[in-house]
């Protein structure tokens, strides 16, 4: 008969090496903006939240982003799309699709989104 040591799940799928995906964080200053705003509000993509917990828990290397914006016609007033908080300007026509993609020093990339919403006076 053989035997075969197995090892618990944990170790198995936690080797030294495999790397784990980051957190992507968004947070949107304001949440919202006036419908047909024509540009004038500005809106801060905020990702300085993402981390990278468990490859990197002292935050020692460096979370690289990458901004996608769908829905409305937008302008980067200040940063660009791999800011970690770039602020940018909407027209307001359509609420905006944002998605915001981190990539850690692994090279293990995580997204998440956010939904900018229009309000009416």
């Amino acid at each position: 008969m053989v035997r075969r040591a197995l090892l618990p799940l944990a170790l198995a799928a936690c080797t030294a090496g495999d790397g784990h995906p980051p957190l992507a964080r968004i947070e949107l200053s304001p949440e919202a903006i006036l419908e047909n705003d024509g540009f004038q509000t500005e809106v801060t993509l905020d990702a300085t939240t993402s981390a990278d917990p468990i490859d990197d828990p002292a935050g020692a290397d460096a979370l690289t982003y990458a901004w996608t914006i769908a829905g409305d016609e937008y302008r980067f007033e200040r940063g660009r799309a791999t800011s970690a908080a770039p602020v940018v300007r909407f027209r307001g026509d359509r609420p905006a699709i944002i998605e915001l993609t981190v990539t850690d020093a692994d090279g293990a990339t995580a997204s998440a989104t956010a939904h900018l919403q229009l309000t009416v006076r």
